[in-house]
């Protein structure tokens, strides 16, 4: 057979599509068969009668999903196609106006019918070859523009526009050998074993997959050690011995019941140096770093999909006497959920508020978080936090104006009773010695001993007193203990030290109450400011209860005293100077004394530290309460309220926010009355912020504030939980730990449940992946 000259243009893509056509039928045809001489009299045909409007000329962008753009094809190319499949290109739903050819009596467009391959079993399958240019409205075969080999070049290669015998030509090209062998090309490619080095990366996948399960336990025996506060390393570093670590003896522990474990200690556990094991310290160093790195990573994405956000801070002298200032974050999780997340801990030299104000932005400045965000602030009562001019809150203030500061509950209920505690001392008599005689103090910080203290003394008054009797006879006691319990003995019969053991145990249990109810997790704002108004109450209804207290004094113990010390000693007689009148003193009795310079004095302390330092809570309450309270209030006091919090938010919330929560309490009233946190959630929950943005963005500030939480109400008991984990980690033995490694520790411990929900696969796999490359000889 004679060479066909001039049919096939060897070179891709130098005419357009369509172009060589006329050229193409001008040129003489010889030796032709008879199905190649029909061929080509078609396509003179087409030429003579087809014309195919002017189309642009495609841009060269070999990563576009339009065929007609991607210009020379190399080998990055190919790869790149291979991976991402024929699928990605085809422009299934692409309009096919630009494909457009006028024939002598009418018009013809690709048909995307032509997509499908029609059996004459009536199926159909896919041609996921054909691709459709909407550019220039021409065909491409995808494995042949890619993956062809050979000389000359295929009309679907270049662009193929003849719709009035396209289907016949689909036919031929899926049938020709020239197609076939550029799709094994292409299948090959796909599955990795066309490349040269496709053998080199199935052994580079074996090992990934084989050190990707060592490091799976590796990662295991980390999280069991981190989140328990535990240690990590022994003093050798060598497996079967006793004093190699709780890490190496968990993986010791492992391998008796895994066998993939055992058979990789046997040869890799005491290898030499060099010889990689993944069993080291250096590599469990390494998952500790990047497993705190990618919680912390979890903990700020999650602060950044929140946006509003509030802080609390603290800080505590380590066992090395360096003080570690802690951070916890606070913020409302996309589902509703209110979360307290600890960030790390920072050593700090002073403890200045500028100091901690410039502490407090260089964490937030590193982390990405915007200070402008912060919604509220919450420190206990020290001055350099609470100060009004220089303390921590009023620098964050001058920065962020919207950032509320709320003081710690628990801190400040311990003021109160302090406060309280430091007026007895007022009205009790002094001894020989002229000091004021009081039993032993208990911490200041922690009132719940107060408490029990109080309970136990009242309970066993009596079996006390004797107790301490029969110890003051002890002739086998020393001296000093003998005078200690006789003196002790002789306090506990004075009938005012029995009437404060019963006044002071009243009092205390309804502040521990009161106290454990305000850590509730699901108490609100509106019900904590309630809780301390009723404790008010009864600090009130307690002034009018003296005969009681001096009853149950009385009835305490046989031994107790039924007279003052005042009414027991002779009075004392002023002497009447000259010129003053003769008009007698007035003499008050022992009981009229106590009550009025003790007993009410105490009384009176009591309400006014307790309203003094809760107004904060109060004025909380009154620009946030009502969202509690949506259902109940009437149109008219809502729309107040709600216009009240929009102008003090007048940043976050817009001025349709009166109607929109006017409407939001119509579209609830049919519910259970219920708290502003069960109303977010059902709004997160249903996608109703599209309709109720406004409402949505006052519950997130109400929730975001301290004032409301998922955790004890505004409190900084995480910050006094991280410090406990903080002695847990960095103990006696293990005082040299560095500060980063102590960050990602503690980190790992204190969110512990964070940590079990992040999966660490993709770790595990770059990690492996990366070390399997090195080869040691």
């Amino acid at each position: 057979m004679k060479t066909i000259t001039g049919f096939f243009t060897p070179i891709r893509g130098q005419q357009p599509a369509g172009a060589d056509l006329t050229s193409r039928a001008e040129q003489p045809i010889s030796g032709l068969s008879s199905f190649q001489s029909e061929a080509v009299s078609c396509m003179e045909v087409a030429s003579e009668t087809a014309t195919t409007p002017d189309r642009p000329t495609a841009t060269t962008d070999s990563y576009a999903a339009d065929p007609a753009c991607w210009g020379r094809i190399d080998e990055n190319v190919s790869a790149y196609w291979a991976r991402k499949g024929p699928v990605s290109c085809q422009n299934k739903e692409a309009n096919v106006k630009a494909s457009e050819c006028h024939y002598k009596h009418q018009k013809r467009l690709f048909s995307k019918t032509h997509f499908k391959r029609k059996h004459l079993n009536g199926e159909s399958l896919p041609r996921e070859w054909l691709l459709y240019s909407p550019s220039t409205g021409c065909v491409f075969c995808f494995a042949c523009r890619l993956f062809c080999e050979g000389d000359g070049q295929s009309p679907f290669e270049s662009g193929y526009n003849d719709w009035k015998h396209a289907t016949r030509r689909f036919g031929e090209n899926e049938n020709s050998d020239r197609h076939r062998k550029a799709m094994f090309n292409y299948i090959n490619r796909a599955a990795a074993d066309g490349f040269i080095d496709s053998q080199l990366k199935k052994q580079l996948e074996s090992y990934c997959n084989y050190w990707s399960e060592v490091l799976r336990r590796v990662v295991a025996v980390v999280k069991f050690l981190s989140e328990r506060g535990l240690a990590f390393r022994g003093s050798s570093e060598i497996f079967s011995r006793a004093d190699n670590g709780n890490y190496m003896g968990i993986l010791e522990l492992i391998s008796e019941f895994d066998p993939f474990l055992k058979s990789h200690i046997q040869m890799y556990g005491n290898a030499r140096v060099g010889t990689p094991s993944y069993l080291s310290s250096k590599t469990c160093e390494e998952f500790i770093k990047i497993m705190g790195d990618r919680l912390l990573s979890e903990i700020i994405a999650e602060v950044k999909v929140a946006k509003y956000f509030s802080i609390s801070i603290d800080s505590t002298p380590d066992i090395t006497h360096i003080n570690q200032l802690t951070f916890i974050i606070r913020y409302a999780l996309p589902e509703g959920v209110i979360e307290e997340r600890f960030l790390k801990f920072l050593p700090v030299a002073s403890h200045t508020g500028k100091a901690l104000c410039d502490a407090v932005l260089t964490v937030l400045h590193e982390m990405d978080i915007n200070i402008c965000n912060c919604r509220g602030q919450c420190y206990d009562n020290a001055a350099n936090m609470s100060g009004v001019y220089n303390g921590l809150q009023a620098h964050i203030k001058d920065i962020n104006p919207l950032a509320e500061w709320v003081p710690c509950a628990a801190h400040t209920f311990n003021l109160v009773g302090i406060n309280s505690m430091k007026v007895v001392t007022a009205g009790l008599q002094p001894n020989e010695n002229h000091r004021i005689e009081t039993l032993k103090t208990l911490s200041d910080t922690r009132w719940a001993a107060h408490a029990q203290a109080t309970k136990a003394l009242c309970r066993n008054y009596g079996n006390i007193q004797e107790s301490l009797m029969n110890i003051a006879e002890n002739s086998t006691q020393n001296l000093t203990t003998q005078n200690d319990a006789r003196s002790l003995h002789k306090k506990m019969n004075k009938l005012v030290t029995a009437f404060l053991c019963t006044m002071w145990n009243h009092v205390l249990q309804r502040f521990q109450g009161t106290s454990v109810a305000l850590q509730a997790v699901d108490l609100d704002l509106c019900n904590a400011v309630d809780l301390v108004r009723s404790l008010q109450e009864y600090i009130v209804g307690l002034r009018d209860e003296f005969d009681v207290f001096e009853a149950q004094a009385k009835a305490m113990s046989p031994t107790v005293s039924a007279m003052y010390k005042q009414d027991t000693q002779r009075q004392r007689k002023r002497k009447t100077h000259v010129g003053e009148s003769a008009t007698p003193e007035a003499h008050l009795s022992g009981r009229e004394k106590f009550s009025s310079g003790v007993f009410l004095v105490v009384m009176d302390r009591l309400l006014a530290e307790l309203d003094r330092r809760f107004k904060l809570y109060n004025d909380l309450n009154v620009s946030f309460g009502f969202l509690n309270n949506i259902s109940t209030l009437s149109a008219e006091h809502l729309c107040e309220k709600a216009a009240d919090l929009q102008r003090r938010y007048h940043t976050d919330l817009e001025n349709e926010f009166c109607e929109e929560i006017i409407q939001f309490k119509d579209f609830i009233c049919h519910d259970e009355p219920s708290s502003a946190r069960e109303r977010l959630m059902p709004i997160r929950k249903r996608k109703l912020q599209t309709i109720f943005p406004n409402v949505d963005v006052a519950l997130r500030l109400y929730l975001t504030l301290p004032a409301e939480t998922h955790s004890p109400l505004f409190t900084n008991a995480s910050g006094e939980r991280s410090f406990s984990k903080l002695k847990l980690v960095k103990n006696r033995l293990r005082s040299t730990m560095v500060h980063q490694k102590l960050h990602h520790l503690t980190l790992m411990s204190i969110e512990r449940d964070l940590l079990h929900k992040v999966d660490f696969t993709d770790v595990i796999k770059d990690f492996a992946a990366k070390k399997s490359r090195r080869h040691h000889f």
